[in-house]
């Protein structure tokens, strides 16, 4: 009796690992299968866009932040100098403007005299060219008063020019480019002076913070890192082979290494469509590798799979297995068992 049962049992065991051997050969072909994914959530790099000294640090690690919340403060003295030094200089611009302004105001008033002058110089010139031509003047009064009408049209000429470059000076608005480019000057130094205090883009949780009063930061360099909990997403490598069953939409069900015995559905979002050739780095000769193996290693094919209900437990770079529905009732009937039988041995390893 207890033979019987010995020999049962064995067969069992033969049973389960020959169908669940078969099942992992064909796996690529039928329902992909990969213990090679990894959860992935959207992290802003916080870098501050001025740099100082840290005055305040008004998050702590693991936080969870809102949008628009201050994170952190820099020294903003010598940012508060640029400012007023820069509303100094443009209140100096804009009064040499207004100077300008009345500048042109006089020289549009001095051309209107030269036109005038200029007029009377040729109404009498006529005058002086009727009597002439009678013989009433003289030779000398008609070249007197052809020398005077060219004075007063240099005289005129002379006024117009001063009244446009004056005007050159000055924008349609009324302003010379010294009062624009003193203005711009003064809002960069307000903006430099809004960016000492460094606010959350996005909602999330803080993470990976070593930020402390009192550290120099440079403009550019991140220091600390917001994880938004909302945008996630899991990428899963598989076999080549089953690129006709990694299309968009296709169910999936997902076993995580830090939740053992529980599984997740998904579907496929897309897939990745250029992997990294190192033998062929762009702008260079190509890099032949010789192999001597008569079976070559697979390439593999990037997805990325949307969890359905994903436990908020889990952090971006959990590990993760991932098995495609078939469509089958068999071959998902067999994947799915060996799925579960993954998950359960997460209690163990």
């Amino acid at each position: 009796m207890r033979e019987v049962i010995y020999k049962t049992l064995l067969w069992a065991v033969i049973a389960v690992a020959v169908t669940f051997s078969v099942l992992l050969v064909m796996s690529d072909n039928l329902a992909p299968f990969t213990t090679q994914a990894t959860l992935h959530k959207s992290v802003s790099n916080i870098a501050p866009e001025v740099s100082g000294v840290v005055t305040q640090v008004a998050v702590h690690n693991g936080e969870q932040v809102q949008q628009g919340q201050l994170l952190f403060s820099i020294d903003a003295t010598s940012y508060q100098l640029a400012v007023a030094q820069a509303q100094a200089e443009l209140n100096k611009a804009k009064e040499d403007n207004a100077a300008r302004v009345q500048e042109l105001q006089a020289a549009r008033q001095a051309l209107a005299q030269k036109r005038t002058e200029a007029a009377n110089s040729h109404v009498r010139l006529k005058r002086v060219q009727a009597l002439q031509a009678k013989g009433l003047v003289s030779e000398q009064e008609l070249d007197d008063a052809l020398a005077a009408t060219k004075v007063a049209d240099s005289g005129e000429a002379a006024a117009g020019a001063d009244v446009s470059r004056i005007q050159a000076e000055l924008t349609q608005s009324g302003e010379s480019a010294s009062v624009a480019l003193a203005r711009a000057k003064l809002e960069r130094a307000q903006l430099d002076l809004s960016r000492t205090q460094i606010k959350a883009q996005s909602a999330g949780t803080v993470s990976n913070l070593q930020l402390q009063t009192g550290s120099y930061v440079k403009a550019g360099s991140p220091v600390l890192f917001v994880v938004n909990e909302q945008s996630n997403w899991l990428s899963a490598d598989f076999n080549e082979k089953g690129i006709t069953h990694l299309k968009p939409d296709t169910r999936v069900l997902i076993s995580f290494d830090a939740i053992p015995g529980k599984l997740f559905s998904g579907a496929i979002m897309s897939q990745d469509r250029a992997v990294f050739d190192a033998s062929n780095p762009g702008n260079q000769l190509s890099t032949v590798t010789n192999d001597n193996r008569w079976i070559r290693e697979q390439q593999k094919v990037r997805v990325r799979i949307h969890v359905d209900g994903q436990d908020p437990s889990l952090f971006s770079g959990s590990r993760a297995s991932v098995v495609v529905d078939d469509g089958g009732a068999i071959i998902d009937g067999l994947s799915h068992s060996w799925i579960k039988l993954v998950a359960l041995f997460r209690y163990l390893y």
